[in-house]
């Protein structure tokens, strides 16, 4: 993993038009209009919302407890898309330093993004003191200043924190939004196809870039995909673009090291790099001029912890709602003690197991004490799956009360295509 953070981007464009800002009605005076007997009025005003962005989530939240149904109904609508945006931004942080340890840049950054880690030793040889000033800059920038300014890389990543001045870092990265895209990189194939073309042969060149990808930590990848390019132009001028009656190379499970089949490539995709793939016109170029595309993701965008029940001892029998799918707790089971086992229905997806089922309950006292997890089980008849959960309370923790809410963390998984654009590129 390379630990400069990988990022690139996402711009949510926000501007309701030329107008100037004083000529534009109030967000409450759209809100208004939801509800206006004009049909054209009602719609004009649900676009001007939606295109205000994120800025209007407080108000629309506060329109779903109106008396007018129309506003309720449009609230509703507008709020789900607006929340994503909203999730798409960066986070925005600003860090002072006076001659301070970089443990107190860190805390400042867990206050302002909520964002906790654990911080490891210094590497032998990294300055002790700081002295920094950022006001107003997005996450990653805040992260890179931090390294840069001693020469050194911060290195976050499993909840760790530690600065490093020998891990090597690209100096070709994007950053956009919560991501961070790395050129890692670049790997040159070179086959000669003897049933083709003479004695000669048929010589080909294909070209692979590793980017690797990382995202700020609210959010969780849970696919990654190969690039897909807009436009690939070596220092010659000649397109780097594969011919279009090419065949993708299957995607490869992100659990093996080595695609076993298709284009050749060192490794599948996984949740840490995507391949741009690319084929090479010129012998006599020295670099990829211009490469620009998107790496489609698919990413974990929102978590919302919901109480399924205040009573998790008696919830057998409950269903509660997971998006658009319904989910049932079939069995509780005390085994003495403060320890249970809780037994869910939960929907079977196609190519998806079963783990991040167990990983979004979680059980609470009233006081809000987590009880720990101690085991789980599975079984499938291909059409759901049944899953069991293992509960204790915390060792050797005081003061917790007996089991009574059952937390499920509702997630709201978004497909996206992070642009990117790496310029001067070396080729091999």
């Amino acid at each position: 993993m390379s630990p400069r953070f990988l990022v690139a981007a996402i711009f949510i464009a926000s501007c309701v038009g030329a107008s100037p800002a004083q000529d534009l009605p109030s967000i409450d005076k759209l809100v208004e209009q939801l509800g206006s007997k004009s049909f054209p009025e009602r719609e004009r005003a649900s676009k001007a919302l939606r295109e205000r962005g994120p800025a209007v989530l407080t108000a629309l939240r506060k329109a779903l407890e109106s008396k007018d149904e129309e506003v309720r109904k449009r609230a509703e609508v507008l709020i789900p898309p607006l929340e994503i945006d909203e999730a798409l931004l960066p986070k925005r942080v600003s860090i002072k330093l006076d001659d301070q340890p970089l443990s107190e840049a860190i805390k400042q950054l867990e206050k302002q993004t909520g964002y906790r880690y654990a911080w490891l030793p210094l590497v032998p040889g990294t300055p002790t003191k700081w002295t920094l000033d950022l006001k107003d800059v997005s996450f990653w920038e805040a992260i890179d200043r931090l390294g840069t300014e001693k020469d050194r890389i911060v290195c976050i990543g499993n909840g760790r924190t530690n600065m490093d001045r020998d891990k090597r870092s690209s100096p070709h990265f994007n950053i956009r939004g919560p991501f961070r895209l790395d050129a890692g990189w670049l790997h040159e194939d070179r086959d000669i196809d003897f049933t083709r073309d003479g004695k000669a042969g048929f010589r080909d060149s294909r070209l692979t870039l590793s980017v690797a990808v990382m995202v700020e930590p609210r959010i969780t990848f849970t696919k990654i995909d190969p690039a897909k390019i807009d436009e690939a132009i070596d220092s010659d001028g000649k397109s780097l673009l594969e011919p279009s009656d090419v065949k993708p190379a299957p995607t490869p499970s992100t659990t093996s090291s080595v695609a076993s089949s298709g284009r050749g490539t060192f490794r599948s995709e996984s949740l840490l790099f995507s391949d741009v793939r690319l084929k090479r016109a010129s012998e006599s170029a020295k670099t990829i001029k211009l490469l620009r595309g998107t790496i489609p993701i698919k990413a974990i965008v929102i978590r919302k912890p919901v109480a399924v029940t205040i009573k998790v001892l008696d919830s057998a029998g409950t269903t509660f709602r997971a998006g658009t799918e319904t989910i049932k707790i079939t069995r509780v089971i005390t085994q003495g003690g403060a320890n249970f086992q809780v037994e869910l229905l939960v929907p079977y997806e196609q190519g998806n197991g079963p783990r991040e089922w167990h990983e979004r309950f979680h059980v609470e006292d009233d006081a809000g004490n987590k009880f720990q997890m101690n085991g789980r089980g599975t079984s499938s008849n291909g059409r759901e799956y049944h899953i069991s959960m293992y509960f204790a309370p915390l060792f050797n923790k005081k003061d917790v009360g007996p089991p009574t809410k059952l937390i499920f963390e509702d997630w709201i998984v978004h497909d996206y295509a992070i642009p990117f654009e790496f310029k001067d590129l070396p080729l091999p």
